[in-house]
């Protein structure tokens, strides 16, 4: 069931994405997106359907559920093996487990996507996170400090074309 909800909410993005396209103040040609957790999920299935997106930034994706649900990895794998465009992906070293991450970079790069893979050193958030992944929490405003120059440089490289 988890693989059908990332692909029913990659469904709306794309919806999403082509209703603002018909808007004459949306730069069609610098449109990239990024999603955490199970954003980062949605982002790397929509961006595997599509050529609107320039650029795709998937932050820590996968990584609760990754050692769980073998479909979920092979949907994953397979949705990062068709995507054609400049691909960033981040986890910290303390989440779950950095394989999510490594995979779907890896099965980027085996297809010819550029590829960027940013492994964290251990965040710990100021409130406990539920579970035992405590760097899963970097992706939210607490850990934008330690991300953020990384998204912006890697959205500088490839919108300013």
């Amino acid at each position: 069931k988890l693989v059908q909800r990332i692909q029913a909410e990659a469904d709306d993005v794309l919806a999403a994405v082509e209703y603002v396209k018909n808007d004459p103040s949306v730069d069609t040609r610098r449109i990239a997106i990024m999603g955490y957790s199970l954003g980062g999920m949605v982002t790397l299935s929509a961006t595997s359907r599509t050529n609107t997106f320039v650029a795709a930034i998937n932050q820590a994706g996968g990584a609760l559920n990754w050692n769980q649900y073998p479909v979920l990895q092979k949907a994953l794998l397979d949705a990062a093996g068709k995507i054609r465009v400049p691909l960033l992906s981040m986890v910290a070293e303390n989440d779950a487990t950095t394989a999510a991450a490594r995979g779907v970079h890896g099965a980027a790069q085996a297809h010819g996507t550029p590829a960027q893979l940013i492994i964290y050193p251990p965040f710990t958030p100021s409130l406990p996170f539920p579970g035992n992944a405590p760097g899963h929490a970097l992706f939210t405003l607490e850990g934008i400090g330690i991300w953020g120059r990384d998204v912006v440089a890697f959205l500088d490289t490839h919108l300013s074309r």
